[in-house]
C-alpha cells in the first residue's frame, strides 16, 4: 500500500514539473497602423538561436506562413527584412 502511494505521488510530481517546464510565453509587437497589404516580398537578415537546428525550423515555419499569405522570398532587398532572435529569461516564481 505504501509503495502504491509513493508511486502515485511520484507520478503526480513528475506531471506537475513537466507541465511547468514546458510553459512558455511568446511576445510580439508591430505597428498596428502599418498596411501589410502593400508588402509582397521578404528577405532574411538574421536568425539567432542557441541551437543551430532551430534556425532551419524557424525559417521553414515563417516561410510557410508567409507563402500562404502570398509573399515571395527574395535573396536580398525584399519589401520586408526578417530577423528572428531567441531570448530567454529565468524568473523565480
Amino acid at each position: 500500500m505504501k509503495l502504491q502511494r509513493a508511486v502515485i505521488v511520484l507520478i503526480a510530481m513528475m506531471l506537475l514539473f513537466a507541465g511547468r517546464s514546458s510553459a512558455q510565453q511568446v511576445k510580439t509587437d508591430y505597428d498596428h497602423a502599418a498596411n501589410f497589404g502593400q508588402y509582397k516580398t521578404y528577405s532574411w537578415e538574421q536568425v539567432k538561436t542557441k541551437n543551430a537546428l532551430d534556425v532551419d525550423r524557424i525559417r521553414s515555419a515563417v516561410n510557410a506562413v508567409l507563402a500562404a499569405k502570398g509573399w515571395t522570398q527574395v535573396d536580398s532587398g525584399g519589401d520586408v527584412s526578417i530577423i528572428a532572435i531567441e531570448t530567454t529569461q529565468n524568473q523565480q516564481t
